[in-house]
């Protein structure tokens, strides 16, 4: 071949550009489908713990508390494990040390305040997780400076 025949040339590129093209964004998507059930959960997963959390520090109800302390052992103890990282897990620790456990009868006065913080910085931290798990391009400030869930 003298001479490179462009007529031919070009039209064959942008046919094989086009299906390579179409072979990485069908992969993208199918990994994203697969990714999509796990973040799901660990949203609603992250959501509860939140919640559950914020309830026990602010709840002046002592049969509302008992349920919230409950469900926060049952979080602590399995399906939250299943999706949280290590900043997530090391604040549970935290809250773990603070929370009496559901065989203790007693609770404590009522709001529980020494968890507000601890509530405010466990929520933080789920929101930075969330923020990374979905590759949320977000305008938001993720924080980084906890005074009770520090890491390690």
């Amino acid at each position: 071949m003298d001479h490179l025949d462009w007529k031919t040339f070009v039209p064959w590129a942008i046919s094989i550009a086009t299906v390579l093209l179409g072979i990485w964004q069908y992969s993208d998507k199918q990994a994203q489908a697969n990714r999509e059930p796990f973040l799901k959960k660990q949203t609603r997963l992250l959501f509860e713990a939140s919640e559950t959390v914020s309830t026990l520090a602010n709840t002046t109800d002592p049969a509302v508390w008992k349920n919230a302390r409950s469900r926060f052992w049952t979080l602590y103890w399995g399906p939250l494990s299943l999706v949280e990282d290590v900043r997530v897990e090391n604040c549970m620790v935290k809250l773990g040390e603070i929370i009496p456990p559901t065989k203790q009868a007693e609770i404590p006065a009522l709001p529980f305040d020494d968890l507000r913080t601890a509530s405010y910085e466990l929520a933080h931290i789920a929101r930075n997780l969330m923020i990374k798990s979905w590759d949320a391009k977000l305008d938001m400030k993720v924080t980084n400076s906890f005074s009770i869930c520090k890491d390690g």
